[in-house]
């Protein structure tokens, strides 16, 4: 497999080279292959914003009780990202300290970003820059692609006071399956408790071509079914890796990402 970094040094024809400090996306047996990439298209330009779609999420939920019986709001000090600033780093918020990277499979091919990882031009209204992730993916590889942010430059964050994240999301076409991932301690083999790693807990998103705003406790997060060891009943807050967006194999995708944050409580 290929990891590769968001750090602005990597020249890019050494992307698909160097060893990422990402979770490896390893999938499970028995799993969608998630693999391999044969050259994407050009990039296309950014699209206007759009309406925003908010039909809910129908994935099932963990069997534990919510997070928040009364729902979210953004945290206080829960921005993650909103690109405006142009960079690789996450806001300065809440003790975080990590940077953007994107992975690929063997096979696969990322048109965007090029080089080093950055926003683009673009975003939902009132946004002037989103993470804009193009490529395309290959059946052959056992997993895809993705692009995620670490909220540490090594070890885990302690995110135990927000009650789950949030942000916006769309596809250049519609219904593609994309999974968000966040590892934590239980997951990740830097927690040093994982037999078979990487079955991050998540939600299954079947992307639109209008902004999705997606909002998730932690109590509505799942690992895969068939696979993984541990598999406790919900995500560790307190000791998260990184979150991340994954494409599965033979896909063409064309994602954007926007307004990244932790949740808390109403």
């Amino acid at each position: 497999m290929t990891k590769l970094t968001a750090l602005s040094a990597v020249p890019p024809l050494t992307l698909a080279l160097v060893a990422a400090c990402a979770s490896n996306p390893a999938p499970a047996p028995g799993a969608p292959s998630t693999a391999g990439a044969t050259p994407g298209a050009a990039a296309a330009p950014a699209p206007p914003a759009g309406k925003l779609d908010t039909t809910p999420i129908a994935d099932p939920v963990a069997n534990v009780p919510p997070t928040c019986k009364s729902g979210t709001k953004p945290a206080a000090t829960g921005l993650i990202d909103d690109f405006e600033d142009g960079n690789d780093k996450p806001a300065a918020a809440g003790g975080r300290s990590g940077s953007w990277w994107i992975a690929k499979a063997e096979h696969a091919v990322i048109t965007l970003p090029k080089g080093p990882v950055k926003p683009s031009a673009g975003g939902p209204e009132g946004s002037k820059y989103a993470m804009h992730f193009v490529g395309k993916t290959e059946n052959a590889d056992t997993w895809g692609a993705a692009v995620g942010v670490n909220f540490l430059p090594s070890g885990f964050y302690d995110a135990s006071k927000y009650a789950g994240v949030a942000f916006k999301i769309k596809s250049a076409k519609p219904n593609l399956d994309v999974r968000l991932k966040i590892l934590d301690s239980n997951t990740h083999p830097e927690g040093g408790v994982c037999k078979d790693c990487f079955n991050a807990f998540g939600r299954e998103l079947i992307l639109g071509t209008e902004w999705k705003d997606v909002s998730l406790m932690w109590s509505e997060l799942t690992q895969q079914s068939d696979w993984g060891n541990p598999r406790p009943p919900m995500i560790e807050p307190s000791k998260l890796h990184d979150m991340e967006w994954q494409m599965w194999p033979g896909n063409d995708f064309d994602v954007w990402i926007d307004d990244v944050h932790f949740l808390e409580c109403q």
